[in-house]
């Protein structure tokens, strides 16, 4: 009973029948077996960093023998596929594993001593690549349970380079909190990850904590100064604090690396917006929306430039469309109740100021770890 209870949480993992069948040359040693398969998995990555699908299809066709053989030469062509988001073939090798695991579970339920931790630790690892392969299907909820699951039976081990993958499908999913841990990890053993360092940086923008997000991203532009974005997140961070004039040199840095750079014009329009240049403002409007009209801060800017210049209908219309991309977005939502109010819509001005008000309260309780009132 023991070894079965032990074993009840892999029903939310295992999505096979009672016919799953497991590989007649497969067994549990193969698990750890030695890294012979190093310039397979090299030459796998070559392909697909070369963007060689073709290449890289027919080398997995070839080796499939091998990887039905040896679960842990899957696992890796799994991490490989997954490092280069070629999802659909990262959960053929899963589906392998899955197979596996299942059949060493079901032989260990019938024991009555508890499971070994070596099939404990392949579950884990099997609750891990799924909740990274759930992740990309868009069911973040599902992705989250699956990987706290996973990390739960110790999956994957903070200085596991696989901490690099939790990290990104946290960043991914939206998780600046888990993210940032995650991210912290990875430089722990890897300080030159420039990439890593800068999805921290980015990571603690998102959860608010501005300080240590410049420190981060000012740290990326020491080791390597023409970083995509870097410029662009240090100059967002440097605007929420208020300080115009730097973070204006650095979003144009970023626009002399990239002239495409739409996130950097709506930014500068917000500046110049804040400081009450609506020339300029409309000039770096236009540059941005010809770019991207469906960028959000750019339909912010335009709405507020539009409620400062009584413009209220078109204000109503690029705010609405902030608030239906982003509803917790709390300016949006303030400048949208001025707009409706200023229109002469009351009704639609105070459901939104409501809206504002509720967001603020639960800004409010969350900087200070309570629940918001209902």
């Amino acid at each position: 009973m023991m070894a079965a209870r032990a074993l009840l949480f892999l029903a939310a993992f295992l999505p096979f029948g009672p016919s799953a069948q497991v590989s007649p040359s497969g067994g549990d040693a193969s698990v750890r077996s030695p890294r012979r398969h190093e310039g397979d998995l090299a030459l796998l990555d070559k392909y697909l960093a070369a963007g060689d699908l073709a290449a890289a299809a027919a080398l997995v066709r070839r080796l499939e023998p091998e990887l039905d053989a040896d679960e842990r030469f899957a696992l890796d062509t799994a991490y490989c596929l997954l490092r280069h988001r070629r999802f659909p073939e990262a959960r053929a090798q899963w589906n392998r594993v899955a197979r596996r695991v299942q059949e060493s579970v079901r032989t260990a339920s019938g024991q009555t001593v508890a499971p070994a931790p070596d099939l404990q630790a392949r579950v884990a690892e099997a609750l891990f690549v799924q909740g990274l392969l759930t992740a990309r299907d868009g069911q973040k909820d599902e992705a989250l349970r699956l990987l706290r699951q996973a990390d739960g039976y110790g999956f994957p081990p903070l200085d596991s380079p696989l901490m690099v993958l939790a990290a990104d499908c946290l960043y991914e999913l939206q998780e600046p909190v888990l993210a940032t841990q995650a991210y912290q990890e990875v430089l722990k053993q890897a300080p030159e990850n420039v990439q890593a360092r800068l999805r921290l940086g980015i990571s603690l923008y998102s959860a608010g904590r501005l300080g240590a997000a410049e420190k981060e991203l000012e740290q990326v532009l020491r080791q390597a100064p023409g970083m995509p974005q870097a410029h662009y997140h240090l100059g967002a961070v440097l605007f929420e604090q208020q300080r115009s004039d730097e973070a204006q040199a650095h979003l144009k840095r970023e626009l002399a690396r990239d002239a495409r750079c739409f996130p950097c014009m709506a930014k500068l329009a917000h500046v110049a917006y804040l400081n009450g240049d609506d020339r300029q403002c409309e000039s770096w409007l236009a540059q941005a929306a010809a770019l991207d009209a469906t960028y959000l801060e750019t339909n912010l800017v335009l709405g507020m430039l539009e409620n400062r210049t009584h413009r209220y209908d078109q204000a109503i219309r690029h705010l609405s469309r902030v608030v239906e991309q982003s509803p917790g977005y709390i300016k949006a939502q303030y400048q949208l109740a001025i707009a409706f109010q200023r229109s002469g819509n009351a009704e639609r001005a105070r459901e939104h100021l409501e809206i504002y008000n509720r967001l603020i309260q639960e800004q409010k309780a969350k900087s200070i770890g309570v629940p918001a009132a209902e």
